[in-house]
Parts: structure tokens; sequence; C-alpha cells
């Protein structure tokens, strides 16, 4: 299946994505904030990320930014509670920037699954369908 480099500050959604995508035989790297994100694509080579947008240290919207010039193919999908404000901003921000799609919290674990089938073999488009 996939590398997922899964980025989460929360420990509780952190614990609960990785077993999610573990029981769908995905391996999960771990990274709390975007600094370990970005500290942990210098040795890992995941074929999607999945990054929280509001988080401490450097927030999703930075880590996208980042990763899209560095890492222009890697499949990315964004992920926010919102914090103060409406997620649905945060979101469409990081599609903009380059996420290839995005899911308010609390996820829908089939629709995230899907869309990481979806976009480990090349059907992005599907996914707005789905979505």
């Amino acid at each position: 299946m996939a590398k997922i480099l899964l980025v989460e500050d929360d420990n509780l959604v952190r614990d609960m994505l990785t077993q999610v995508l573990e029981r769908a035989h995905h391996t999960v790297v771990c990274a709390a904030n975007g600094e370990e994100a970005t500290e942990a694509l210098k040795t890992h080579s995941p074929d999607i990320m999945v990054t929280d947008i509001i988080m401490p240290k450097k927030s999703g919207i930075t880590l996208i930014s980042e990763v899209k010039n560095r890492h222009p193919h890697l499949e990315i999908i964004a992920i926010s509670g919102g914090g103060r404000l409406d997620p649905t901003g945060y979101l469409d921000l990081s599609e903009s920037l380059g996420a290839s799609v995005s899911f308010e919290k609390p996820i829908d674990n089939t629709a995230l699954l899907m869309a990481i089938d979806l976009l480990l073999h090349g059907r992005k488009e599907e996914i707005s369908e789905q979505h």
C-alpha cells in the first residue's frame, strides 16, 4: 500500500488516524507539527502527506506551501477542525496552495481511505466527484 506522512498535533486524533491507516495496510510516519514533518521528509519519501492545518511551530498552510515547492509531486490531504474559525476557509486555502483534497474534522474514515486510494492510482479527479 502507501507510505503516509501523518502530521497532526492532537495525540488522540493522530493515534486514531494511525490505527485507521495501518488497518488499511498503509505504513505511517507521524509528526506532531510542521517542523517535525519537514525533518521527516528529509529521511522518508512518503507517497501521501495528511496534514492538520492549525498546529504549533509551523502551520499546515506553511507546510503545504513549502512541501509543494520542494516535492511538487507529493499528494497532500489537508484536515482541519478550524480552530477559532470555520474550517472551510483554511481548507479552501490549503487546496489553493496544492493540497489535492481536504476534510473537516471529525474525519469520515471511509472517505479518507477512498481519497488515499484514488490519489495512489492517479485518479484525483474522481475525489471531487465523491467529496
